[in-house]
């Protein structure tokens, strides 16, 4: 039961893309301060942010970087407490050199418009590591996940490998995802594009929303990737020919 409900929860995390951060206030000494944030998250199960200086959540991390950050399925009617929703709570600190470039660079492929942000005002990457979650799958499913549950190894290959596989997918496969995006979401679009690769999924963008996308099972070495896009073609063609 536990195995399931850390799967689902990082499927919950995964399938959306802007969660509400929770700081602590430095203006409000000790007050809990709420604000809502795009994010990405790895394959390890650590988030990152993009977050102007002057917001006033970036302030409160310059000098207390614990933080949490709340995600749910928001109901469109009926009681909301019946929905899932995972809150992250751990420590957020900036990151610096390469691996804020790196990371930088994987974000404006999930989100393009944060391109336009480094001509504003200063921004930072941030990582935030989990030391604890809460996980709510609905009525009597009610979890905490530890450190070393959610902590995951991380992505088998480099992000330049894992560029050259969004290339290739947007190059020569899109047909496929179109396929698996219309399977997966109902959503029809005969020109998306791959976003992002994590060892239990992938990211899909089309008409300006992320799409993720799980893979049967989670990738271990790189050659896992296209195994796991091969399966997931394969049952869409299947479903459309029923």
């Amino acid at each position: 039961m536990r195995t399931q409900a850390l799967t689902d929860a990082k499927a919950l995390l995964r399938a959306c893309e802007t969660g509400v951060i929770s700081t602590i206030s430095y203006n409000l000494r000790g007050y809990p301060f709420g604000s809502v944030s795009p994010f990405i998250s790895c394959s390890e199960g650590k988030l990152y942010f993009y977050i102007s200086d002057i917001a006033q959540h970036a302030k409160n991390l310059e000098k207390d970087s614990r933080m949490s950050l709340t995600v749910f399925h928001q109901a469109e009617e009926g009681d909301q407490n019946a929905h899932g929703r995972v809150t992250l709570v751990g420590d957020a600190t900036p990151l610096k050199g390469d691996k804020a470039a790196e990371v930088l660079e994987q974000y404006v492929l999930r989100f393009p418009e944060a391109e336009g942000y480094k001509k504003a005002h200063d921004f930072k990457v941030w990582q935030m590591d989990i030391t604890r979650v809460r996980f709510i799958g609905g009525f009597g499913k009610i979890f905490w996940l530890e450190q070393q549950e959610w902590n995951a190894p991380a992505s088998p290959w480099d992000f330049s490998s894992e560029k050259n596989m969004i290339e290739h997918m947007n190059d020569d496969h899109q047909d496929a995802m179109s396929l698996i995006l219309a399977h997966h979401h109902g959503v029809e679009d005969e020109t998306p594009t791959m976003t992002g690769v994590v060892t239990d999924g992938f990211y899909i963008r089309s008409k300006d929303k992320n799409y993720y996308v799980p893979f049967e099972n989670v990738c271990s070495k790189q050659e896992d990737v296209r195994m796991e896009l091969v399966r997931l073609t394969n049952r869409a063609r299947k479903a459309q020919a029923a």
